[in-house]
C-alpha cells in the first residue's frame, strides 16, 4: 500500500482516540467533583490532538491524490475531505454553524456555560465542533481503499449485473457527496448544521453495507450522535414502527427465509415514508411539470424533490436522490434476486441493511422538516 494510504490509516486511528476524549469530558461533567481544571485539561489535550491531526491529514490527502492508481471514487472523496478539513480548521466557537452539528456538543457547551466566559475555555470549545464529522468522512475514505479492490457483492454471490449496478450507483453517490460538501460555504448559514451532519453519515453507512457484502475484513460500524429513529417514526406515523420492528425481529430469527422478510420490511418502510412525506395530491399542487409524473403518478424523483423543497439546495437534492438510489438498488435486487443470493446473507450483513434503512428514514424525516 502507498505510504500516503498508510498515513491515512494511522490518522484514522488517531481520530478514534480523539473521539474518545469527548466521552472523557462528558464523564467528568457527570461527576459531582468535576472541576474547571480537569475539564480544561481534557479540552487542551483534545485541541492539541485535533490540530496535529488536521495538519497530518491535509498532507496525507494531498499525497494520496497524486497516486495514479487511485479510483475516481477515492479522488472525489479525497477532495470532499480536503474541503471539510479547510472548513472545520477555520471554524470558531462563536461564528461557525458547524458548532451545531452534534447535539451532544451543544449539551456539553450548555453545561460549561458558567465557565465559558473565560477566554481560555471559549477558544478550546471550538475543538468540539470538528472531530466526529471529520472522523466519519475520513474513515470512509480509508475503508474505500480496500473496498474498491473487491467485486461489490462478492460475499453474497451477487450476479454480475447486480455488482455493476452497485458500482454505478455508488460512484454517483460519491460524486454527489463531494458536491454537497463543496457547497457548504455557499449555502444559507441555517442549513449548514444539517448538511454537515447527515450526508457524511449516509455515505459512511453505504460504505459499511458494501463492505459487509464484499469483504471479509468488514468491521461493525455504528454512528453516534443520531436521534432515535423510533421516536421520529412514532411522531410521524406510529404504524411505521410495525415495519421496522418486523425487520428487527426477522433479523434475530432463525427463519431460513429471514432475508426476504427483512428486505421486504425495510423496502416497505421507505415506500410508506416517501409517500407519506410527499402525497400524490400535494405534489400535484406543487408541480405541473410533466417530467414529475409517470402514468399520472408522481415519480420517485418528484417525491424527493418535494421532500427537499425547504432547502432549495441542488447539491443536497442530488445527494438525496443518489443516496436513495444506492440504498434501494441493493434492497430491490435482493427482493427480486435468486434464493441463492438471499440465503447467503448473514445476520451481520442484514443488520447493516436494517441500520442503513433506519438512518435513511431518519434522514428523509428530518430533511422534510428543513432541519
Amino acid at each position: 500500500m502507498h505510504d500516503a494510504f498508510r498515513q491515512l490509516e494511522k490518522i484514522s486511528r488517531a481520530m478514534s482516540r480523539s473521539l474518545s476524549l469527548y466521552n472523557d469530558i462528558a464523564a467528568q461533567l457527570q461527576k459531582p467533583t468535576s472541576a474547571f481544571t480537569s475539564i480544561q485539561g481534557l479540552l487542551n489535550k483534545q485541541l492539541a490532538l485535533d490540530r496535529s491531526l488536521f495538519r497530518a491529514t491535509s498532507s496525507a490527502l494531498s499525497q494520496a491524490r497524486l497516486v495514479a492508481s487511485t479510483t475516481s471514487n477515492f479522488r472525489d472523496l479525497s477532495l470532499a475531505n480536503q474541503r471539510l478539513i479547510e472548513l472545520v480548521s477555520n471554524a470558531s466557537a462563536t461564528n461557525s454553524r458547524l458548532s451545531q452539528v452534534f447535539a451532544e456538543h451543544n449539551a456539553l457547551r450548555e453545561s460549561l456555560k458558567s465557565i465559558a466566559a473565560q477566554s481560555s475555555v471559549t477558544d478550546l470549545l471550538s475543538s468540539l465542533d470538528t472531530t466526529r464529522l471529520l472522523h466519519t468522512s475520513l474513515s470512509s475514505q480509508f475503508r474505500l481503499l480496500d473496498l474498491e479492490s473487491r467485486s461489490f457483492g462478492s460475499l453474497i454471490g451477487a450476479p454480475n449485473a447486480l455488482a455493476i449496478d452497485l458500482t454505478t450507483t455508488f460512484s454517483k453517490l460519491t460524486r454527489s457527496y463531494r458536491g454537497v460538501i463543496e457547497c457548504l460555504p455557499s449555502i444559507p448559514e441555517t442549513h449548514v448544521p444539517f448538511i454537515a451532519k447527515y450526508p457524511p453519515v449516509e455515505y459512511s453507512l453505504e460504505v459499511d453495507v458494501l463492505e459487509r457484502i464484499s469483504t471479509h475484513e468488514a468491521e461493525e460500524s455504528k454512528v453516534e450522535g443520531l436521534p432515535s429513529v423510533d421516536d421520529e417514526l412514532a411522531s410521524f406515523d406510529d404504524q411505521l414502527l410495525i415495519l421496522i420492528n418486523g425487520a428487527r425481529e426477522s433479523l434475530r430469527s432463525n427463519n431460513p427465509d429471514r432475508a426476504r422478510h427483512v428486505t421486504t420490511s425495510v423496502r416497505e418502510l421507505y415506500t410508506h415514508i416517501s409517500h407519506g412525506l410527499a402525497p400524490d395530491d400535494e405534489i400535484r399542487k406543487w408541480s405541473t411539470d410533466d417530467n414529475h409524473f409517470h402514468n399520472n403518478r408522481p415519480t420517485r424523483r418528484a417525491r424527493l424533490l418535494y421532500i427537499c423543497r425547504k432547502f432549495s439546495c441542488d447539491p443536497l437534492t442530488n445527494f438525496v436522490e443518489d443516496d436513495v438510489r444506492a440504498a434501494l438498488t441493493l434492497i430491490d435486487s435482493l427482493n427480486a434476486g435468486t434464493h441463492v443470493v438471499q440465503s447467503k446473507l448473514t445476520e451481520f450483513q442484514l443488520e447493516a441493511i436494517v441500520y442503513r434503512m433506519e438512518a435513511l428514514a431518519l434522514f428523509l424525516l428530518r430533511i422534510s422538516r428543513g432541519q
